[in-house]
């Protein structure tokens, strides 16, 4: 992997490519990268190097993440990039498949998915982003810090399938029954109870369409 001033570097070359090689300077990376200039130095300054912006950057313009940042060749990969998407993972932020967990924070990192998983799982690209569980109230089918698989999309409660939801800022990853204006919060734990709520206190995030968990 290569240091911060590498990175800014092979930026600055293939900003100066598309310009006819004109001269390529800090403000015109953070502007490629869409991020606020003051916001680019400071990161800068702390060695922070902004990972998701740089892999949309490559993205759009179908560079290799591993040629860019492991310098290797293309003809090397044994998979086109074009076969792989960004997804946002939310490594702060834990849904909770036993009491309910509050979040305060929602940093974001990018992490690199085969479509194939998403195909198989029928997740939308677009709309699918990950948080890890928290709990066993959804054991055996969800474990402790498990990886959820969330189609931000797909809202539609059918009285069968897990959802994430907020309730009271509250995250949940429960089966949710909705009767008579209200939602039933399911576990698949018989240890657990149901947890009833009104229907203006919840907000559906997503349904769980996959589920990655550790052996």
């Amino acid at each position: 992997m290569q240091n911060y001033n590498e990175i800014l570097e092979k930026l600055k070359d293939i900003l100066s490519k598309e310009l006819d090689n004109k001269k390529v300077f800090n403000k015109d990376i953070a502007q490629a990268l869409n991020i606020n200039y003051d916001v680019f130095r400071k990161a800068k300054q702390y060695n922070r190097v902004p990972y998701w912006e740089i892999m949309q950057f490559l993205a759009k313009r179908n560079i290799s993440i591993n040629w860019f940042f492991f310098n290797q060749l293309p003809e090397s990969l044994i998979e086109n990039t074009s076969n792989y998407i960004i997804l946002k993972y939310y490594n702060n932020v834990t849904g909770s498949a036993g009491l309910g967990t509050i979040n305060y924070h929602l940093d974001q990192q990018p992490l690199i998915i085969d479509t194939q998983v998403l195909d198989y799982i029928n997740s939308n690209y677009k709309y699918t982003e990950l948080i890890k569980a928290n709990g066993d109230s959804m054991y055996p089918f969800i474990h402790e810090d498990s990886l959820i698989f969330v189609d931000t999309s797909n809202k539609d409660i059918n009285n069968k399938d897990i959802f994430v939801v907020n309730v009271n800022g509250e995250l949940f990853i429960k089966q949710i029954i909705y009767q008579d204006n209200s939602f039933t919060l399911k576990s698949f734990n018989c240890d657990y109870k149901d947890i009833n709520v009104k229907a203006d206190e919840l907000v559906v995030i997503g349904r769980v369409k996959g589920v990655l968990n550790k052996i």
